[in-house]
């Protein structure tokens, strides 16, 4: 009787007007379902067998997550997965490619915080906005420290009988803002190149002015869709570095323009699946060497190049970054052996300078607080204190460490004791009484940076982290190598005047 009743409820229910299509739209919630649940689960489930193509995008993608770290379990590796998966699952780049188009195209926006689209097709590097709009300003202490600095690699390299020059790279929408876009609003006052620019006048350092330099050209010098120069760009470059450094420039003809020669970083960025090449000015004679390491192309860290041309002469080491890909060629067709170095901190060590005739520092606009935060490995020029030392103690820390064919010492300065305009001497005693001072490299450090020093606490400076009192030195290993016990002084020098602030022990740190 029961299985009639429920027979007889079922038919009552079929024969229930809607009922069939309440059952036909449940079945189609339940299909969508399925393939809504299979689109999110594709990515993931075809991850192992797609290719992530960094170059692609042009930055770096995120590596392996870690289950350890030191033999530690790595507390991190839930936030590393993300990041991973971020970075590399299934048909990302057409996802990216899509949406950057969609986002261009209807919005003239971009769909990663990397890329500024511009106007007429121009795209920027968002790592240039806060150079442009002036919201990055270097605080003066760390412009007099970037310039004294890269005083003090000059005067080495000078000192060696070669010949020096610094270049700042200019940034893309510091030549050509007309392009940004509206509401990307250019900021007052002075940038950072200028002021550096300025006080390596104020000190005498070697350097050119590519602003001026392609300020008064008519013709536009860099790619709409790429954030460096072109070859034409590269060669004015070149030009006006080598005619700083005193010498005529080798003539390169123009031999006429290749289509589709040169795909953007930043068009790559935005578009990794369609970037759309651009023309360039092809200069054939700027080829005309041989990379004679290992290094495969210019995007290589380390490039050794010999000149084809028996008539080149002379011998360079270029300390650069990415503006020096297409910089590097007319340089490597014109001297007879030069080595091009991205490494960083720039060694200029003895083995490293030795050979070269020209040393050129290539250094591109955003990137101009490094000279303030990362000095070059080099041994600190030796100074001669003229009249008696006298004790102001303070708060200056110092730190003792072996780094190679050096000792690194280091810390930071109380700047309540130690002035603007005052340089830096590390003084080195052994028990004989002998005593040696040099002077050693002044340290910054920008707030959110990596950059730091082992060690080195940051000062406050009226409730604001300034990080800009730093100092660091290299003294070579045999200094004093003829006694056991060694004393290690730190000295603030002005003009005439010459005052003790911190003392320290070879092999201990003291604070």
């Amino acid at each position: 009787m029961d299985a009639n009743k429920n027979s007889s409820q079922h038919k009552h229910m079929q024969d229930t007007p809607g009922a069939k299509e309440r059952l036909d739209d449940r079945g189609a919630h339940v299909v969508f379902a399925c393939v809504f649940v299979i689109m999110l689960l594709l990515p993931l489930v075809c991850m192992p067998f797609a290719s992530s193509d960094a170059s692609a995008e042009k930055r770096e993608l995120a590596p392996s997550p870690r289950l350890m770290v030191d033999g530690k379990p790595n507390v991190n590796v839930l936030s590393e997965a993300g990041n991973y998966f971020a970075d590399h699952f299934a048909f990302r780049s057409l996802l990216v490619e899509w949406d950057s188009t969609l986002k261009q195209k209807l919005f003239l926006t971009s769909s990663t915080n990397n890329v500024v689209v511009g106007t007429n097709g121009w795209l920027y590097y968002s790592g240039t906005l806060n150079d442009y709009r002036r919201t990055n300003a270097m605080s003066d202490r760390a412009i007099r420290n970037a310039a004294t600095n890269l005083s003090l690699m000059q005067e080495r390299i000078t000192g060696m009988g070669k010949r020096f020059v610094v270049a700042i790279a200019p940034n893309k929408n510091a030549l050509y803002p007309q392009n940004m876009p509206y509401y990307q609003l250019k900021g007052d006052g002075k940038t950072n190149a200028e002021r550096l620019l300025a006080e390596m006048d104020l000190r005498g350092v070697k350097h050119t002015d590519l602003y001026k330099a392609f300020g008064e050209q008519d013709k536009v010098l860099y790619f709409e869709r790429d954030s460096h120069w072109n070859d034409m760009g590269a060669l004015l470059a070149y030009q006006t570095i080598v005619g700083q450094l005193g010498f005529d420039p080798v003539d390169f003809t123009r031999d006429g323009v290749e289509q589709d020669a040169h795909t953007g970083d930043v068009d790559g960025m935005l578009h990794p699946v369609s970037a759309a090449p651009e023309k360039q000015d092809v200069f054939t004679a700027v080829n005309e060497y041989t990379i004679t390491n290992d290094a495969a192309g210019v995007e290589d860290n380390y490039i050794i190049t010999a000149a084809n041309s028996q008539s080149a002469a002379d011998t360079l080491i270029m300390y650069r970054d990415s503006f020096g890909n297409n910089l590097l060629k007319p340089f490597a067709a014109s001297y007879k052996q030069a080595v091009f170095t991205k490494l960083v901190p720039y060694d200029m060590g003895d083995k490293m300078t030795a050979f070269a005739h020209d040393v050129v520092v290539e250094r591109t606009e955003r990137h101009l607080a490094y000279f303030a935060t990362n000095p070059p490995y080099m041994p600190a020029p030796e100074r001669q204190i003229q009249n008696g030392v006298t004790e102001r103690g303070g708060n200056t820390s110092v730190f003792v460490q072996q780094n190679g064919p050096y000792l690194q010492i280091e810390g930071t300065l109380d700047n309540s004791v130690v002035g603007d305009e005052d340089r830096v001497y590390v003084t080195v005693s052994g028990e004989d009484g002998n005593q040696r001072a040099f002077e050693a490299f002044l340290v910054s450090k920008s707030e959110g940076s990596s950059d730091d020093f082992e060690g080195a606490a940051q000062n406050e400076d009226n409730g604001h982290v300034t990080g800009d009192w730093g100092y660091r030195a290299f003294l070579p290993n045999d200094v004093f190598m003829e006694t056991e016990s060694k004393e290690v002084s730190v000295l603030a020098v002005n003009g005439n005047s010459a005052y003790v602030i911190a003392h320290g022990s070879l092999g201990d740190s003291v604070g």
